[in-house]
């Protein structure tokens, strides 16, 4: 199937005016009737059958390629994803030296966590 969309260069997201604002500057540029006559029939199918001009729209294929002669687009990097903390994470676990039986060393300055309210009722 031949698309006047792509066969004349229109963008299919515009309407009805900038369709026939295209086709007139193409059909006064035409060299002859017969090329004439194709941008008639080209502007009468899409603009005076909506059904035919969307069917025509929805083939249309957009560029999705760069100019030529522009580098590639960098590709894309992903986040690492976050782990999932859990509650165990963020709590502060048993001292080893008190499991082992031996004191652990003592620093007036730094306040134990052991001995923190909040944190003595979790496992």
């Amino acid at each position: 199937m031949d698309n006047p969309f792509e066969r004349y260069d229109l963008d299919p997201r515009e309407g009805i005016a900038a369709i026939t604002a295209r086709l007139k500057e193409l059909a006064e540029d035409a060299r002859d009737e017969a090329e004439r006559a194709r941008i008639r029939a080209a502007w009468e199918e899409l603009t005076l059958h909506p059904a035919r001009r969307l069917r025509a729209a929805l083939f249309a294929h957009p560029e999705t390629r760069g100019p030529l002669g522009t580098p590639p687009p960098l590709p894309r990097r992903r986040p690492a994803p976050a782990a999932a903390l859990e509650l165990r994470d963020l709590a502060a676990r048993p001292s080893v030296l008190e499991a082992l039986g031996a004191a652990a060393p003592a620093d007036d300055d730094v306040p134990s966590l052991e001995d923190d309210p909040v944190l003595r009722g979790l496992p």
